[in-house]
């Protein structure tokens, strides 16, 4: 592990790249189809323009793991839209390509994305939603210090109602 440790960087994606990042996230979205809030169909509908705004914004950026030129994992920071004074952050869509989980690689996203949200001083605080039966996901949130602010029951893309956790890290 630690030298694919090694080979391995985080780094935010560029707009140009946007193309590398819908091929990803359509994949994502196909793979794992319960467990993101949107589906592939509504995805797969956005334009070029859509995707070039997801990838980099003033306030939201996805960061891109990558082993050589090879994409196999994101996660994006977007301010949060139910938080009216712009003072809460989104993690959303962490995604890590299924031979590659396991290894503790979410740490190299979450602290690539961390510090750009932490460079933004309009940050008070982050949040991060997961569904319930995603075990992974909650360890890594409660790994990077994130604590459970609310549980609600959620109807997911794939028809299948569980609970969705919030977590938040205050900055």
């Amino acid at each position: 592990m630690g030298r694919l440790m090694d080979r391995l960087i985080a780094r935010p994606l560029e707009i140009s790249e946007w193309q590398l990042f819908r091929d990803f996230r359509l994949g994502a979205l196909k793979d794992a189809p319960g467990a993101f809030a949107m589906s592939y169909a509504d995805a797969a509908k956005r334009t070029q323009e859509a995707w070039q705004s997801i990838v980099s914004g003033p306030t939201n950026q996805v960061f891109g793991l990558l082993n050589g030129e090879h994409l196999i994992g994101i996660v994006g920071a977007f301010a949060a839209q139910d938080d009216p004074l712009g003072q809460t952050a989104t993690l959303v869509m962490s995604y890590i390509l299924p031979t590659f989980r396991g290894r503790g690689f979410s740490r190299l996203l979450y602290a690539a994305a961390l510090a750009w949200i932490r460079a933004h001083q309009c940050f008070s605080r982050v949040t991060v939603a997961v569904r319930a039966d995603n075990a992974a996901s909650q360890r890594a949130c409660e790994d990077h210090g994130f604590t459970p602010l609310r549980r609600v029951p959620r109807t997911w893309p794939d028809g299948v109602t569980e609970d969705e956790i919030t977590y938040q890290l205050r900055l």
